[in-house]
């Protein structure tokens, strides 16, 4: 299975927990769950951030600031707008181990979270996907 494919799973078992009214009482199952969607969603947006980086290289982009590879991704309609993509990371920074004891911040983290893997999974990974097989072969 692929980082995107178990995103999709942990995604499956998270939508269940974000149901629950009482967060205080999440299992450990369900507690894993919630770690393993949010170590998932990390690992690929952070692989989707190196592929664009490295296609910005192979096509003589800055790459000095990732600002202007998200800007070049916008302009080859792989990301709708670098602001969205600045969001989606800042989402993955944003949640620290102190914020577990708040249970409303973490239901709200979490929903967050869900809202914004199918973008991520889907559209961005496609549409980059779709441009290095055009691009490069691949």
């Amino acid at each position: 299975m692929h980082t995107r494919e178990h995103l999709t799973y942990s995604l499956g078992r998270v939508q269940r927990v974000l149901l629950l009214d009482d967060w205080k009482a999440l299992t450990p199952d369900q507690h894993g769950s919630l770690v393993a969607f949010r170590v998932r969603f990390s690992k690929l947006q952070e692989q989707l951030g190196k592929t664009m980086r490295a296609v910005a290289i192979k096509e003589q982009q800055d790459v000095d600031r990732f600002g202007a590879v998200l800007a070049f991704m916008e302009r080859l309609r792989v990301l709708d707008s670098a602001e969205h993509w600045t969001l989606i990371r800042g989402l993955r920074n944003a949640f620290n181990h102190d914020d577990e004891n708040d249970t409303r911040c973490l239901a709200e983290f979490f929903d967050q979270l869900a809202k914004e893997t199918p973008p991520c999974c889907s559209e961005y990974f496609r549409q980059l996907q779709e441009r290095c097989a055009r691009a490069y072969g691949l």
